[in-house]
């Protein structure tokens, strides 16, 4: 599948040939086994940098909800907890970090989320005269892990997709998002099934990543930081600030 850009590629070659050339743009990523929070830390973080935040994950289910060419061919791989393959989540991603609104650069959640999509990534953004400031890593334990996604629910409003922790963050009315009041419902990849695979797929092929960033890239790119699930937003926030200043 090939995506199509259109008049992107004219805007973004004067992104990179004059914006850049002044304000040269921040890329982020923060990595981890599902659950581990990249996403809150996310939401937190880019407007405290003054960036976007870009989550494949949810780029990827607006592809599913929207019947794309490309959400029909991952659809049934992320239902069951499967990786999306690596070219055409790149294809997608590119496109993303190719839009004006993220021209100062992006916070990415999860992604890479295996040792090919870094290698892709570090590629692209080498080939626009740019690099990845810092990867932070989000190390849970499993059984933190587990109860944190066995308890979460998500908005059926597409446009909203926010996330909701029945024991950490619940909604203020159950069963209903504080947003924009749609259904809550537990997502098929948050079925203890779906969890227990995609946690071994997680171990197989995204915990290499954290060998190739502590040996493969620039120094000071890595950053870990171990959350609990004893810890406040706040409290999580402050260490990842913190990882970036190092």
């Amino acid at each position: 599948m090939k995506l199509s850009f259109g008049f992107a590629e004219l805007r973004f070659w004067f992104t990179r040939a004059i914006v850049w050339r002044f304000h040269k743009p921040r890329f982020i990523t923060l990595l981890g086994g599902p659950g581990a929070g990249k996403g809150t830390v996310a939401t937190q973080l880019a407007p405290a940098l003054g960036l976007n935040h870009l989550s494949t994950g949810a780029l990827i289910r607006y592809e599913i909800a929207q019947g794309t060419e490309f959400g029909k061919l991952v659809k049934d791989l992320i239902e069951k907890g499967a990786l999306a393959p690596d070219h055409l989540v790149m294809q997608i991603l590119t496109r993303a970090l190719m839009f004006p609104a993220n021209r100062r650069g992006v916070i990415l959640d999860g992604f890479p989320r295996t040792l090919a999509q870094a290698q892709m990534l570090d590629k692209l953004l080498a080939s626009w005269g740019v690099a990845l400031e810092k990867a932070v890593w989000l190390e849970l334990t499993e059984a933190d892990l587990i109860e944190r996604l066995s308890l979460r629910r998500t908005c059926s409003n597409q446009t909203c997709g926010r996330s909701y922790h029945l024991t950490f963050e619940p909604p203020k009315v159950a069963g209903h998002c504080d947003a924009c009041n749609s259904s809550l419902f537990q997502r098929k990849d948050d079925a203890p099934d779906a969890i227990r695979f995609r946690l071994e797929t997680y171990k197989q092929e995204s915990a290499p990543l954290s060998s190739y960033y502590r040996s493969s890239t620039a120094p000071g790119v890595f950053a870990l930081v171990v959350p609990t699930n004893s810890m406040t937003k706040e409290m999580v926030l402050e260490k990842v600030v913190s990882a970036l200043s190092t």
